[in-house]
């Protein structure tokens, strides 16, 4: 990692890119996992991808309401629905949509990287952002995070070669636009405006070109790139406001987004906010996300990290601001500014190739007075420090996905999750047929259950209290609610609106073992047959009506199958 920069052969340099994209190729094939991520994300990107192949629209159609999706931008369901529209049917086959760049993205921090570290400081650290427990982890899951991480890694390697060929023209005193430096001024804007079509936060890597070009006073590129951006950025905006159930700029001031009764926040709230982000990311959330959780040894990993970082990044931009540089606050700032419930490596996976990159270059600038072998061997002990338990975790990563595997192949993808998760699958699985064509359902997990089940749903509301649940109920025409075990939010606020209004519910079925983590599919009768009740305890439901369930449909013969359920019907 002390080695400087010197000039290789292109073939070495593409050799050692080729070797090190093979090191990822290996971490994540044997980390695959054959689960769906708990999140709903998973199941809202495979339905966004449905509705683009099934009504050309970019729809939540998960939802009772169909309305327009305003939350996250389209590249990556896009990229869903040409894998669906080839064949793709199982969650398996569409994880390579974050495997695929994972592994670019490890090969791309290596060309990135050398032009700052030399080949075997870049090879180093391409290896250990490789086996990072973060990378390793979101490699497993059908999230848009990888792809983001890879076009804003790519957009940044792009930029700062046409930076060090506008520096060339600078020394040269020819203030044309070279065709070189155009061709890779001109990937790297794509790679922006890709990067920020596939996740908002990509809105820092556009800044930073637009400030950079402004640095350099190239100001045609600058309003070329504007424009080109501008446009299609505005008409993502105008559709933001639109009528979305969920947007992240009424998230963002919310205390708790889980929680909308903690009230919001102002822009003197957002302090606190900060604070508590920054202790978060840099005693937990970044460390972690290179050695995996439960080390004692993490907050000193991340002080250690941070200041290594810093350092790194002040003393590249006392010699010059490129593009990282300046995407490196914005980025930092984002993520410390977004609510503290969210927070995680998640939203930190692009710093990790700077923050590996600047802290190299300050363990370099450390040991530089130092002899050369006593400079490599600190550099090597300090490597080893982080890949040691970084390739621990992976080694667990791998254990835990086989023995996933195996019981995905005995009971099917969810049932590594326990039966809490499974009895809500099997609740959506067995309503796929049970329930009337048309059927809207609240629940804890509205995208699961429609991949699930075909039917559309709408998380209840986290409100205690029967009359919101009604009055969302009777909005949507939802007949029915999922009091599930996934999580204590069903316990918390479902089985509360039931205490509350017992004679406003009929129960329809029960799916899992009660003790061990059961799910109830409760039916929301009609405004006019609800009988007013006081809070009781040992609530016994009647039986819902005939026409809340298909005939015949407590002798439905359902099973769990690998495949979504929801593309089935796309053919084979």
């Amino acid at each position: 990692m002390t080695s400087r920069r010197v000039s290789v052969p292109r073939y070495t340099r593409w050799g050692v890119c080729g070797v090190v994209g093979l090191v990822a190729v290996a971490v994540v094939w044997l980390a695959r996992n054959p689960a769906p991520h708990t999140g709903g994300d998973n199941s809202g990107y495979v339905s966004l991808a449905y509705a683009l192949l099934t009504t050309g629209s970019y729809t939540e159609i998960f939802d009772p309401e169909g309305l327009p999706h305003t939350k996250y931008p389209p590249v990556y369901p896009g990229l869903l629905a040409i894998l669906i529209g080839l064949g793709a049917r199982t969650w398996t086959t569409l994880k390579v949509t974050a495997a695929v760049p994972t592994i670019l993205t490890v090969a791309i921090m290596y060309l990135w990287s050398e032009r700052r570290l030399g080949t075997l400081g870049a090879a180093a650290v391409s290896v250990l952002l490789a086996l990072s427990a973060g990378f390793v982890y979101y490699s497993q899951w059908i999230l848009s995070d990888p792809l983001f991480v890879a076009l804003t890694l790519a957009s940044l390697y792009c930029l700062t070669r046409a930076d060090e060929a506008l520096g060339a023209e600078d020394r040269a005193r020819d203030h044309d636009d070279a065709p070189v430096t155009a061709r890779w001024l001109i990937a790297g804007v794509g790679g922006a405006g890709l990067a920020y079509f596939t996740r908002s936060a990509g809105l820092p890597l556009v800044v930073a070109l637009l400030v950079w070009l402004a640095l350099r006073a190239r100001w045609r590129a600058l309003a070329i790139s504007f424009a080109a951006l501008a446009a299609p950025m505005a008409a993502w905006s105008l559709r933001a406001r639109g009528q979305g159930v969920a947007q992240y700029s009424t998230e963002f001031w919310m205390v708790d987004p889980y929680d909308p009764a903690a009230g919001t926040i102002n822009v003197v709230g957002l302090v606190p906010r900060v604070l508590e982000n920054l202790s978060l990311y840099v005693l937990q959330h970044v460390p972690a996300g290179v050695v995996g959780q439960g080390s004692q040894a993490l907050p000193a990993l991340g002080v250690a990290m941070t200041i290594a970082a810093i350092a790194g990044w002040l003393l590249t931009a006392r010699r010059r601001i490129g593009p990282a540089e300046i995407f490196f606050p914005l980025y930092a700032g984002l993520v410390l500014l977004w609510p503290a419930v969210w927070g995680g490596d998640r939203f930190a996976l692009p710093l990790y190739p700077l923050v590996f990159v600047y802290g190299a270059l300050a363990l370099r600038a450390a040991v530089s007075r130092l002899p050369s072998a006593a400079g490599s061997a600190i550099a090597a002990a300090t490597l080893l420090v982080l890949l040691l338990p970084a390739g621990a975790a992976w080694l667990d990563m791998t254990r835990s996905s086989s023995a996933c595997a195996r019981i995905a192949t005995e009971r099917g993808p969810w049932a590594c999750y326990g039966a809490g998760v499974t009895s809500f699958v099997a609740a959506a699985t067995w309503t796929a047929s049970g329930l009337p064509v048309g059927s809207a359902v609240l629940s804890r997990k509205p995208r699961h259950f429609f991949a699930i089940s075909g039917h559309p749903s709408r998380a209840f509301p986290f409100e205690e209290g029967a009359a919101a649940h009604l009055a969302l109920a009777d909005r949507l025409g939802a007949r029915y609610v999922l009091l599930d075990q996934w999580d204590g939010l069903a316990a918390r606020y479902v089985a509360a609106a039931v205490r509350d209004m017992p004679g406003a519910f009929c129960y329809v079925g029960a799916f899992g073992d009660p003790s061990a983590g059961g799910s109830q599919l409760l039916g929301v009768l009609p405004p006019d047959t609800r009988r007013a009740g006081t809070s009781v305890e040992g609530i016994a439901l009647s039986r819902c009506p005939d026409d809340y369930t298909t005939a015949g449909a407590f002798e439905l013969d359902y099973s769990f199958s690998r495949r979504i359920p929801l593309l089935d019907g796309l053919g084979p």
